[in-house]
């Protein structure tokens, strides 16, 4: 796959089927993740894939949690379209379905300049994410878990020791084709 069509093709998935995703293909997944670039090779990441059901429920029960502690900067962000705030929630409280899902953290929070290493771990989600199209996998990023100030009950339950919580992400095959969201011009200028 030729990777301007993964980047124009990627959509953010929120509904899935319950086809498993296979061991291979997670770590393959993973692998992408840690081939991104990082701020001077420090590789300031640690990635923690979810795939046991039992832990998949556990989380889905922090979600809902996240969700109603969300749901206010969701109810003013999208005033005039309730419909977001209710598709919103129903997907955090379900994951959509997601048969695999992982967490991303910044392994050495102490670094004394945080901003280059949240840098790594991004680049290194989106790494995954465009991995996991190539593989006909979908994808949501979130981050609400840190809007709700609960990032720490992922710490604690996945991570204890490893650093701090920087995104959830769910992984499974789509369920749905999400048409493109418009494009806001002006956001970038060639000087």
């Amino acid at each position: 796959m030729d990777v301007m069509d993964a980047i124009y093709g990627r959509r953010s998935i929120r509904k899935y089927t319950n086809q498993e995703i296979s061991q291979a293909d997670l770590e393959a997944i993973l692998e992408a993740g840690t081939m991104a670039p990082s701020a001077m090779n420090l590789q300031q990441w640690h990635f923690v894939m979810v795939r046991d059901k039992a832990l998949i429920e556990e989380s889905r029960e922090i979600m809902s949690k996240v969700f109603d502690t969300f749901k206010p900067v969701l109810t003013e962000r999208f005033s005039k379209h309730p419909h977001i705030v209710h598709e919103t929630g129903d997907f955090m409280k379900t994951l959509g379905g997601a048969p695999a899902f992982l967490l991303a953290f910044i392994s050495r929070p102490d670094y004394n300049n945080s901003l280059p290493a949240l840098s790594g771990v991004c680049a290194g989600i989106e790494n995954m994410l465009l991995a996991a199209y190539e593989k006909g996998i979908g994808s949501c990023w979130l981050t609400a878990p840190i809007t709700a100030h609960m990032e720490s009950e992922f710490e604690r339950r996945f991570a204890p020791g490893k650093g701090r919580f920087v995104a959830f992400v769910t992984f499974g095959y789509p369920d749905e084709d999400p048409p493109v969201p418009p494009r806001r011009s002006g956001k970038y200028e060639i000087l």
